[in-house]
């Protein structure tokens, strides 16, 4: 139920999808609305539980959402990938519609609770089917690459504001009407989200296939398990990860109790609980690419550890809401960092043969968090209170930390860090839009280039095998017998059209100097590019454009 925020772009380029004539505005505004349901909804039903039942209700109702989404999401995306991309968001957004007007039915009826648990946890799997989806039509809506930069921000925007928005929503909502009034609202704007995507009539977002099993994620988790026997700093690192889960998971049903019991200011101050933790975990994603550039990992993840915790634990130092919601976004930002340092510690110590799998285990881990988290909850707060729930859940977050940090130090011994191939990376646009883990993965398995001048580096209808990034000197570019004029230089790129559209090389390359060049082999350069949303199809609207100027260029 939470989305991952990757970064933060210039405002005035973040707008520039707002100003495209093609669809892309009805999409961007249909996103709002979904990221909108989702929270509103999760949160609604998670208040309507607890007015039913208590904390112990509403715990059994997450996780009861929880878990048969966690299995049937995938294998519903599976499918819908193979469908055209405006007919497969169109219908994913019907699909939530439906399900949320089911919701309402079933609470406009008075049905049983496990009746209303049942609806809501559709809505919960057509909603995790819906935002891939999204993502996969971005491509083809945005005239070029500045709008498909500017329509990935404005996404995370809404995602981000969502987070903190959508508990507020519900919240206020069932407090001042019931819970019906946050479905039917919720029903409304996922028909209107519905409406605007409707027409678009694109391709396929299927992705080439560029070899590698098809193993699936529940074969390749299992295999990730084994490849993580024996590490103990991994599986530490793993626990650690975990605990962000279960932060989330539990606030869901802490945050409904305390703003219930200790502040007593109903299902509003839940929401606004819990919606702090999500803007600082907002905050903490669009700062985190500077801490993750460090040399050794293990003191942000422990420092991060030890602020989740305390952040979580000192909500019981308070009766009052403001200094409530204050550290608990202290813990939404440190829980931030946490995954991104994490993650990237994880991706530099791990053998790329098994980085996939490992990942498997670690999506696979993030889900028991959050069921966790949710299961932990209730039984706290019938144990000690609503208000001492907090604490033994912090201190045991941040006593995790510290032993775990213990043995994560042997990943930072081990890892392989690449600072200068790192910043190169970044240099590409559509490079430079992956997740810090990911440009760590791939700046693993780069090789450099020395060139002499008037070599030829690659040449025009041959097959494409690596992509280059220019780091010193300059390079003649000519297609179909025509030289261009200008040179290309650092931080200057090419290859990507070759392995991206699958065709023959489009120019010869000739080293007008001697040329510094970092070398990325095709299979490596697709499974970070076609491995991520945003790099995709990025890569892909650049790629179109470099094809446009070269047939230009034959033209005269």
């Amino acid at each position: 139920m939470r989305s991952e925020v990757v970064g933060v772009v210039a405002l005035p380029v973040t707008l520039r999808a707002m100003q495209a004539r093609t669809g892309v505005r009805r999409v961007l505004v249909g996103y709002a609305l979904y990221c909108l349901v989702e929270m509103a909804m999760w949160i609604g039903i998670i208040l309507y539980a607890f007015a039913e039942g208590g904390a112990v209700m509403a715990g059994v109702v997450a996780v009861a959402q929880l878990v048969p989404s966690a299995v049937i999401a995938p294998l519903l995306a599976g499918i819908a990938e193979r469908l055209p991309r405006g007919r497969a968001l169109s219908l994913a957004y019907l699909g939530v519609t439906a399900t949320c007007a089911w919701t309402l039915a079933a609470l406009a009826a008075e049905a049983d609770i496990w009746v209303v648990t049942l609806a809501a946890g559709t809505s919960v799997t057509a909603i995790a089917v819906a935002r891939p989806l999204h993502y996969a039509v971005l491509p083809s809506m945005a005239v070029g690459p500045d709008d498909l930069v500017s329509s990935i921000s404005l996404s995370s925007m809404a995602e981000g504001l969502a987070l903190f928005a959508g508990p507020i929503l519900a919240g206020v909502g069932t407090q001042a009407l019931g819970t019906w009034s946050v479905v039917a609202s919720c029903t409304v704007a996922a028909a209107l989200a519905t409406v605007l995507v409707l027409g678009l009539g694109l391709a396929s977002s299927a992705p080439p296939h560029h070899g590698g099993d098809d193993e699936s994620p529940l074969r390749e988790a299992f295999a990730g398990f084994a490849a993580l026997r024996g590490d103990r700093g991994a599986i530490a690192l793993m626990v650690v990860l975990t605990t962000f889960f279960v932060f989330i998971g539990a606030m869901d049903v802490l945050g409904v109790a305390y703003s219930e019991d200790v502040l007593g200011l109903g299902h509003s101050g839940s929401g606004l609980l819990i919606g702090a933790a999500g803007i600082g975990a907002f905050v903490g994603a669009a700062i985190a690419a500077s801490f993750v550039r460090r040399r050794e990992l293990t003191p942000v993840i422990l420092v991060s550890g030890v602020l989740l915790g305390a952040g979580l634990g000192a909500v019981a130092l308070f009766t009052a809401l403001p200094p409530a919601m204050a550290v608990l976004a202290i813990g939404g930002l440190a829980g931030q960092l946490l995954m991104v340092a994490g993650r990237t510690l994880l991706q530099r110590s791990t053998d790329d043969s098994v980085i996939a799998r490992v990942f498997a285990v670690q999506e696979s881990t993030s889900l028991l968090g959050l069921a966790l988290g949710s299961a932990l909850a209730p039984v706290l707060v019938a144990l000690i209170s609503a208000r001492g729930a907090f604490i033994p859940l912090g201190i045991g977050i941040v006593a995790c930390a510290f032993v775990c940090a213990a043995f994560i130090r042997s990943l930072d011994a081990r890892a392989v860090y690449r600072p200068v191939e790192m910043e190169l990376l970044r240099s590409v646009p559509f490079l430079g839009v992956l997740p810090p883990y990911e440009l760590e993965r791939l700046a693993k398995t780069v090789t450099w280039r020395e060139v002499p001048e008037g070599t030829v580096v690659v040449t025009e209808g041959e097959p494409g095998r690596d992509f280059f990034i220019v780091d010193e000197g300059s390079l003649a570019v000519q297609v179909g017998g025509v030289t261009s004029p200008e040179p290309l230089t650092a931080p200057g790129w090419f290859g990507e059209i070759a392995l991206l559209q699958d065709v023959p090389r489009t120019a010869t390359i000739t080293a007008l100097t001697p040329v510094r060049l970092l070398r990325i082999q095709a299979e490596d350069f697709l499974a970070a590019v076609t491995g991520s949303p945003d790099g995709r199809a990025l890569a892909s609207e650049i790629s179109a454009g470099h094809l446009a100027r070269d047939a230009a260029r034959r033209a005269t």
